[in-house]
């Protein structure tokens, strides 16, 4: 009988893998699954590790004030404070506006210092029409303002205001003797037609020595209001060129040297001059004067 060999006796194994494994390889090599292990698992292990550690009112505060003391370490710093305010182009008053407008209190971080902020405020005074603000060399927070420039003085039932060129409110005045040089205007709605005001203003120059001002009448036009109870009654279509018309007719007729209380062009096709109550008493009294001397003629013929 043959010897059996050792090796022979040895159970054969199978070199294909189980079903289990050979699924698990396959899966392995999906790059999804292998995302979710290698990344997806940890982090959301760590998420809920985190949030655990951080459900303790303790230790979340104590977090809070470590990262804001770090915070704070670096932008108190020296190089970062602001400590000195300059203010340019502004006029001693809005200074004082400015200064009680916008209560900063330094030496403070430039960090801390909202600029656009600064700046709105800054634009919503009336006097301010633009306004830049930044933080100079030195530690110097740079304000830099441009006034609005008074253009007209508006003359309301509560006060007089001043006004710029776009009928923006300036200030506010308490004697119309303030106002100076400012051409004067009144009515209701006249802020509105500053531009408008601006160019009769200008086209009424050569009356300038009987020139008081304008008043908006109804909101749709002028009246050019002049000395000795005069006026120019003008219309709501260009009130300029029946304003030139009205300054021709007294160049040729010196027709506000008369006894005309108001010139009305606001029929561009029809002037009315309007006598004074004086002028038409006198006027009458000649017409009837004129009548009775008729009347007599016709009597002794």
């Amino acid at each position: 009988m043959r010897p059996v060999s050792p090796r022979a006796s040895r159970p054969v194994i199978d070199p294909a893998p189980s079903k289990w494994r050979y699924r698990l390889e396959r899966l392995w090599l999906t790059p999804l699954f292998r995302a979710l292990v290698r990344t997806g698992i940890p982090s959301f292990g760590f998420v809920i590790a985190f949030t655990w550690y951080i459900h303790d009112e303790a230790r979340l505060t104590a977090i809070i004030d470590t990262w804001e003391d770090a915070v704070s370490a670096v932008q108190d710093r020296p190089e970062f404070m602001v400590s000195l305010l300059r203010i340019e182009g502004a006029s001693a008053e809005l200074q004082d506006d400015i200064q009680e407008a916008l209560p900063i209190d330094l030496p403070l971080s430039q960090f801390k210092l909202d600029m656009d902020a600064l700046r709105e405020k800054l634009v919503s005074l009336d006097p301010v029409l633009d306004a830049e603000v930044r933080v100079k060399a030195g530690g110097v927070l740079l304000l830099k303002v441009t006034e609005r420039t008074p253009a007209v003085a508006w003359q309301t039932e509560e006060g007089i205001e001043v006004l710029d060129a776009g009928g923006h409110r300036v200030a506010t005045l308490h004697n119309i003797a303030t106002a100076g040089a400012l051409p004067l205007i009144a009515g209701a709605g006249a802020e509105t037609a500053v531009p408008e005001a601006l160019t009769l203003v200008a086209a009424a120059r050569p009356i300038d020595d009987r020139f008081i001002g304008l008043a908006r009448i109804g909101n749709r036009r002028w009246d050019v209001v002049l000395t000795n109870g005069q006026s120019i009654a003008l219309p709501e279509e260009a009130p300029v060129a029946a304003l030139d018309r009205a300054l021709a007719m007294h160049a040729a007729h010196d027709v506000l040297d008369r006894d005309v209380k108001v010139v009305d062009l606001r029929i561009p096709e029809r002037p009315v001059l309007r006598l004074t109550p004086e002028a038409r008493s006198e006027l009458k009294g000649l017409q009837e004067l004129q009548r009775l001397s008729l009347d007599h003629s016709e009597g002794t013929q």
